[in-house]
């Protein structure tokens, strides 16, 4: 009797022990769970780094997936559309939380799409456009800034200087133009001919591919210098910062002072910037790159399960040489910290 009672104590005490033990085994992978919760991984699919702007908005995205504390993956396409799609692919296989891109061009890209569906990563298109709808299934949310209304305003200035020029909006213009199927070209475009068809006596009489370098953007200027001698060419407009740079540089090389002035561009970098106060830019509009900030808050907000606007804004800005003040208060802001937009 004596040996069953002590039997009974010690099945007792095991079975205590046994409870006890699995309690504090599950509290503490309950706490090591909350302890260790995971870091979001987000990718970014970078078009490529081939100027100022672009280095700028890779630098802005790391420094914003640091600030907020997510583990942050990128590749560079390097302007080849075949590469971003094959970027696309590698990244997707280290399973990030989302999938953040700044397209090259908008139909060659879209297939983006259908890889996030099947890999079930929430996408974030920022900057350019793919030909899909934002908002529907995993494509989230599109981050752009308006290149429609930065082409109206740049239409605009080319017809005042026309005006100015002739008495009436009349004359000949060259368009240094970035990469024909890229969608802030195709916008910006788009916003140019919603002025320009109510000044048929305007005409673009040529169109060369400066492919968004300073060194593209001067190759072009020089054909289209060789092709249209003195007195046929009234306006040059290039779509990107860095070919405006170039196109100036080709204009006075080939001693063609008389289009200094009558420059008109897209992006805002300080050199711009400075070339509208020296009079030799008309206008430049910005379009900054700075979407770090806005883009990867969006991807936790969207992480949270909280839905997020379709189409979100980046503001332009307008620097206009006849208001070269405001122009330098600006440029002395952003470099007085450093930056080149």
């Amino acid at each position: 009797m004596k040996n069953i009672k002590y039997y009974f104590v010690a099945v007792i005490l095991a079975v205590t022990f046994i409870i006890n033990g699995c309690s504090d085994d599950a509290g503490r992978s309950k706490d090591s769970k909350n302890e260790t919760k995971q870091r979001y991984l987000i990718a970014y699919s970078q078009a490529e780094l081939v100027n100022a702007w672009r280095v700028t908005n890779q630098k802005d995205m790391e420094e914003w997936a640091k600030k907020l504390g997510v583990d942050f993956i990128s590749r560079n396409a390097n302007q080849s559309t075949t590469q971003q799609l094959a970027d696309v692919k590698e990244m997707l296989t280290s399973k990030p939380d989302a999938l953040i891109i700044s397209p090259l061009e908008s139909e060659a890209l879209d297939p983006v799409v259908a890889l996030c569906e099947k890999a079930n990563v929430p996408l974030i298109v920022i900057d350019r456009k793919i030909d899909s709808e934002p908002g529907i299934g995993i494509y989230k949310t599109q981050i752009t800034q308006s290149h429609v209304i930065s082409g109206r305003l740049l239409a605009e200035k080319a017809v005042e200087l026309l005006k100015n020029k002739y008495g009436a909006p009349k004359g000949n213009v060259v368009h240094i133009i970035g990469l024909p199927n890229a969608s802030p070209v195709v916008e910006a475009k788009k916003g140019w001919e919603q002025i320009m068809i109510n000044y048929p006596e305007i005409e673009t009489i040529a169109v060369a591919e400066g492919r968004f370098t300073e060194k593209g953007g001067e190759a072009a200027m020089k054909g289209v210098l060789e092709k249209f001698p003195r007195g046929q060419i009234d306006i040059v407009h290039s779509d990107y910062s860095a070919m405006t740079m170039g196109a100036l540089n080709a204009i006075k090389k080939a001693g063609r002072t008389e289009l200094l002035g009558f420059v008109l561009g897209e992006g805002g970098h300080y050199k711009a910037i400075e070339a509208v106060i020296n009079g030799e830019v008309a206008r430049e509009t910005q379009t900054p790159p700075h979407f770090g900030e806005l883009a990867i808050k969006s991807a936790l907000i969207i992480l949270k399960g909280v839905d997020v606007s379709a189409r979100q804004n980046v503001s332009i800005k307008v620097f206009d040489s006849d208001d070269k003040k405001s122009a330098a208060e600006y440029l002395q802001k952003i470099r007085s910290v450093g930056i080149e937009f």
